[in-house]
């Protein structure tokens, strides 16, 4: 079964760059959520990474539901320096709840994470995001 769901929360999000880029031709449906992980900020590369686990700390974004995901997905691989094989991409994909803020109904979405190999790099060289939120922190970076 292939699903139609995926969860962003960095350059991907609507109006951003990315997400004008891959996304909004496809016009999906868009729902805001949360999904479960710790928010590090690339300062050398300007953009937010998520690694996974450590606690109750989550992740807002949003989930896009799409038929044209198969599409969609090998482009943002491409992006995302995802390959298939942890030890030769920059991110991992993987299969992850999310729950959709507005109902709290709980659903299985792709996401990109930081591979659990390179954690130690990301906490010495990335910036923490405590809530979480990218569109947030671009608010209070760009002031």
């Amino acid at each position: 079964m292939y699903l139609n769901n995926l969860f962003v929360f960095g350059t991907l999000l609507p109006g951003l760059r990315n997400y004008n880029r891959f996304i909004r031709d496809h016009k999906p449906e868009i729902y805001p959520a949360r999904a479960k992980g710790v928010m590090y900020y690339l300062p050398g590369d300007d953009y937010p990474v998520v690694l996974e686990g450590e606690g109750e700390a989550e992740v807002k974004g949003v989930l896009y539901k799409t038929r044209d995901l198969a599409i969609i997905l090998p482009e943002i691989d491409e992006i995302e320096k995802y390959t298939g094989v942890e030890s030769q991409s920059l991110l991992i994909r993987e299969i992850k709840d999310v729950e959709i803020l507005e109902t709290g109904e709980k659903v299985k979405a792709h996401m990109y994470l930081w591979p659990p190999s390179k954690a130690k790099w990301l906490k010495e060289n990335g910036v923490v995001i405590l809530d979480g939120d990218w569109a947030g922190f671009l608010e209070q970076k760009d002031k």
